[in-house]
């Protein structure tokens, strides 16, 4: 008979409601929803005086905990795994590039063994992030990193990724984008606008081309301007989803809130970007070969480039309900709800659903993570007393 666990007590997120609800988990999923539900011998965790909601999605992250994606050593996806719920993350996307073609093909092959449900929060897919970019948006890649994009090249990388590519982020100006966008739309991935320069109609050129997403909106892109509102303009005016990076080092918060105002709950998924050296032990890192400083929540060079967050998703959850003024419910779309549908994980993950993964994070009235279950299993636990066997 699978384990099951009772989530008893809490303010439980349902439907985009508060309402105080146990949570009975039947192994890896979550079997039944409602009011003081007879334990009947399970394990039960105490959540009274705590907000329990869906588990967090990350699609947008190179790392952390000392951990890095670009490595092809698949025990790396697996320690970030391990990591991550502590932040009450319950699932990701491997966001990571090779130098060359055959670099990028050869780390997509070695960690993609490492796609699959094990301990911790479970690895989704790839993010693709490059090498398709505009090098006068190029953001911390190097140059060297990027070509044009190239169809034959994306269906060789998701070859290699055993078919695990789920968003490939693109610069929709450059030759051959179009393209590329379609043949990323046909295979079922995510085609993503980012580190552009395109202009409003070239933005949205590849919006009408299959584009549905947009890679860390404001950041590594033309800025808005009064006479070409360029991607960002074209971002907001689209029914396609916009990451935001609610870190309060990568966009002003009172940019994120205009953001937020015309993109609503529905169209916004909170991302960390974060790199090895979020929630590590305050050392500096390197990112392309350049060595990287942390200054407040960033990892910069030294030319003052933003290379990515070190702000754990906690820390981003915290910072989004503060930043752009809305309940704690809410937040749950944009960090769990809505990152499942990029990920291609919305059929059983992002909701608290009979039938859905048991993936579970569990917050005190400071928006700090107490707990994290991930498919049915502990993961992550701060008050040990709460659990009782």
């Amino acid at each position: 008979m699978a384990q099951r666990l009772l989530v008893r007590g809490g303010v439980a997120v349902v439907r985009g409601e508060l309402a105080k609800l146990d949570i009975m988990i039947a192994g890896a999923q979550i079997a039944a929803i409602g009011a003081a539900l007879d334990p009947g011998g399970a394990i039960v965790l105490d959540a009274s005086g705590l907000t329990v909601g869906p588990g967090f999605i990350d699609v947008h992250v190179h790392g952390g905990g000392d951990v890095s994606f670009f490595s092809k050593d698949p025990g790396s996806v697996d320690a970030y795994a391990r990591w991550a719920p502590r932040n009450g993350v319950t699932g990701f996307l491997v966001s990571t590039v090779g130098r060359d073609a055959g670099d990028t093909s050869a780390l997509l092959g070695a960690l993609a063994p490492a796609m699959r449900p094990a301990e911790g929060a479970e690895p989704l897919g790839f993010h693709l992030e490059g090498p398709f970019l505009n090098p006068e948006r190029k953001g911390a890649f190097p140059r060297s990193y990027l070509r044009p994009p190239s169809v034959a090249e994306f269906e060789a990388f998701q070859q290699a990724a055993r078919g695990h590519i789920r968003q490939v982020t693109v610069a929709p100006e450059l030759e051959g984008a179009l393209d590329l966008i379609r043949a990323v739309a046909d295979s079922g991935s995510v085609p993503a606008i980012g580190h552009t320069d395109a202009t409003y109609a070239e933005a949205n050129a590849g919006f009408a081309a299959g584009a549905r997403h947009v890679t860390h909106l404001f950041n590594a892109m033309r800025p808005l301007h009064q006479r070409d509102g360029g991607p960002i303009a074209a971002a907001l005016l689209q029914a396609g989803t916009c990451e935001l990076i609610c870190d309060g080092a990568h966009v002003a918060p009172e940019t994120l809130r205009l953001a937020y105002s015309l993109l609503g709950p529905a169209r916004t998924v909170i991302v960390t970007d974060n790199l090895e050296m979020a929630g590590a032990s305050g050392h500096d890192g390197q990112f392309g070969g350049e060595r990287l400083s942390i200054k407040g929540n960033a990892a910069v060079r030294a030319d003052g480039t933003i290379a990515g967050s070190v702000a754990t998703m906690d820390q981003h959850v915290r910072n989004a309900v503060r930043f752009l003024g809305i309940p704690v419910q809410e937040v749950f779309r944009l960090c769990s709800a809505n990152p499942a549908v990029v990920a291609g994980a919305s059929a059983r993950k992002g909701r608290i659903e009979p039938g859905f993964d048991a993936d579970v994070v569990l917050l005190n009235e400071a928006l700090e993570v107490v707990a994290t279950v991930c498919r049915g299993e502990i993961a992550f636990l701060r008050e040990p007393g709460r659990l009782r066997r």
